[in-house]
């Protein structure tokens, strides 16, 4: 553990690069917001301190101001950085397209519909005109079963055949022939 005075000599050395670096960690600001990330440099660096030490069998008087000390703690933050920016960059398929529900409250509230299946009707209606029997068909039996759609967002092309009458390959093809009419990833 470090003391107050030891924190002190840290900061004065080394703020200005914890708050360079937190303005390079972007992305997501759910997941890396300039605060939350300043606390975990700072939690770094307290490591670091504390990983050095144990490493050099040294107290903080002794490696304080060496160049090896300033090495390690540079690279330990900046391994931080890194490893925060590939997990944004990881997650960012899921995550993008998305706003912060707290700070669009008033416009992410929807007003009170009811509930009912003239939202599917419409569906069939928008793409009736684009797809043929055998495609309006599908559609029809996956939207009936969405348990047909697996984890991944991909179809269940043996669930759907035998639910729409048709062989997998068939099944296959006319999934296929409706992914690429209406440019969907299924």
């Amino acid at each position: 553990m470090i003391t107050n005075e030891q924190w002190e000599l840290i900061d004065h050395k080394y703020g200005k690069l914890l708050t360079t670096i937190c303005s390079k960690i972007s992305g997501d600001n759910a997941i890396a917001n300039f605060d939350d990330n300043l606390q975990d440099l700072r939690i770094a660096t307290i490591d670091a301190v504390s990983g050095f030490a144990k490493k050099e069998n040294q107290r903080f008087e002794e490696f304080w101001g060496t160049s090896g000390f300033n090495k390690y703690m540079k690279t330990c933050l900046w391994n931080l950085k890194n490893k925060k920016g590939a997990r944004i960059s990881k997650r960012y398929a899921i995550n993008k397209n998305t706003v912060d529900v707290t700070e669009y409250s008033d416009i992410l509230v929807a007003e009170n519909h009811e509930s009912s299946s003239t939202g599917v009707e419409n569906l069939f209606d928008l793409i009736g005109d684009k797809l043929n029997e055998d495609q309006m068909k599908t559609v029809k039996v996956i939207v009936d079963h969405p348990e047909y759609i697996k984890t991944n967002g991909k179809v269940n092309i043996t669930k759907v055949a035998t639910s729409v009458g048709f062989c997998t390959t068939k099944t296959r093809k006319v999934v296929g022939q409706i992914k690429n009419k209406l440019q969907l990833d299924m």
